[in-house]
């Protein structure tokens, strides 16, 4: 299997908050886009925090007797971070799935700096592909029937008329 790395099944556009971000807008954000979680960073984009569901959960629980609680997201972030660094491999990646209750992976640079994020789903679509590549290798024979100017059936025919 080939060695993918953490940098090439990252997501590099990543949603992210500071711990300044009011925790109800957060909640609103990952509501609308579906997501379990995102990342926090400070100004120079150092990661700080994660901010999960379970961390939203704890607003009711700590407002039951007054109400809702207002507050930031650093308030309710989680600090105990688990990453991995850009060099990281699939493997060990899928093994901290399995051995931590987390859904999301912080990719970081050596500096802490956020550089991407990995989900489970994330691995499991690298797994894919992987799998993919071993049942249907392109054999060297193969007939390329891309058509992206490169050399494939469009390119070939259009080279054959001459033009």
């Amino acid at each position: 299997m080939p060695n993918r790395k953490a940098e090439d099944i990252m997501i590099r556009e990543v949603v992210t908050f500071t711990p300044e971000t009011d925790l109800y807008e957060a909640m609103s954000v990952l509501l609308s886009r579906k997501f379990s979680g995102a990342s926090v960073v400070d100004g120079a984009g150092t990661l700080v925090g994660v901010l999960s569901e379970k961390d939203c959960l704890r607003v009711i629980v700590g407002g039951v007797s007054e109400g809702l609680p207002e507050g930031r997201v650093g308030d309710y972030m989680s600090r105990d971070l688990v990453t991995v660094s850009p060099s990281a491999s699939l493997f060990d990646i899928a093994a901290l799935f399995l051995n931590r209750p987390i859904r999301r992976l912080p990719v970081v640079d050596e500096d802490a700096r956020l550089v991407g994020q990995i989900s489970r789903r994330d691995v499991l679509w690298a797994i894919e592909s992987m799998r993919e590549h071993y049942l249907h290798p392109k054999q060297e024979h193969e007939l390329d029937t891309t058509s992206d100017g490169l050399g494939g059936v469009s390119s070939a025919m259009a080279r054959a008329r001459g033009l």
